[in-house]
């Protein structure tokens, strides 16, 4: 079984996914850091290339085609991905939640490059709002399905005040509760 996490940006999915990985010995298949290094090469920022994608979903595509090979092909696979909870086959789904402002502080402060730099956490807050907002429209039109209603997920956990150790541990005791192990 799989485990697809998606939720909030700046939530910590990364950093939970990476933690749970090392604990229950799965990898890690993260879109987020493809859809980085697709700015990066074209040269704009995560924003700019989320705007691109509301006409050319091209790259979703081929990220989701992906996410459901491989989830086909392999077992014990941690997806930290936006919509890898709709893709992958044998998935235990989960949605991480965080505050805005809470998530605007995380991403002024990861240091993740000039694909994902902010002037302030006011602009973080901007840009990732705006950005939430392309993605939901974006999943609506392409795929039908709004990966914020809650009823889609197994587990759903607020990181707002949570250290990501913590969280990963909510995570596993629902996971664990589901496959009995």
């Amino acid at each position: 079984m799989h485990i697809a996490i998606t939720g909030n940006l700046g939530s910590g999915k990364s950093t939970v996914a990476a933690i749970l990985a090392e604990r229950l010995g799965f990898e890690t298949y993260s879109t987020g850091s493809v859809q980085r290094q697709a700015a990066a090469d074209l040269g704009i920022s995560t924003l700019e290339l989320n705007e691109r994608m509301m006409t050319d979903p091209s790259l979703d595509h081929i990220i989701d085609d992906t996410v459901t090979k491989i989830s086909l092909e392999r077992d014990h696979i941690i997806f930290d991905s936006r919509m890898a909870w709709h893709f992958a086959k044998n998935a235990f789904r989960v949605f991480i939640t965080v505050d805005i402002d809470e998530a605007a502080k995380r991403v002024y402060n990861a240091g993740r490059g000039s694909v994902e730099s902010y002037a302030s956490i006011d602009d973080a807050k901007s840009a990732l709002e705006r950005r939430a907002a392309l993605e939901r429209e974006r999943f609506l039109d392409i795929y039908g399905v709004d990966y914020n209603d809650m009823s889609n997920y197994d587990c759903v956990v607020d990181s707002t005040t949570s250290t990501p150790e913590l969280t990963a541990e909510r995570i596993i005791e629902s996971f664990r509760k589901v496959t009995k192990k």
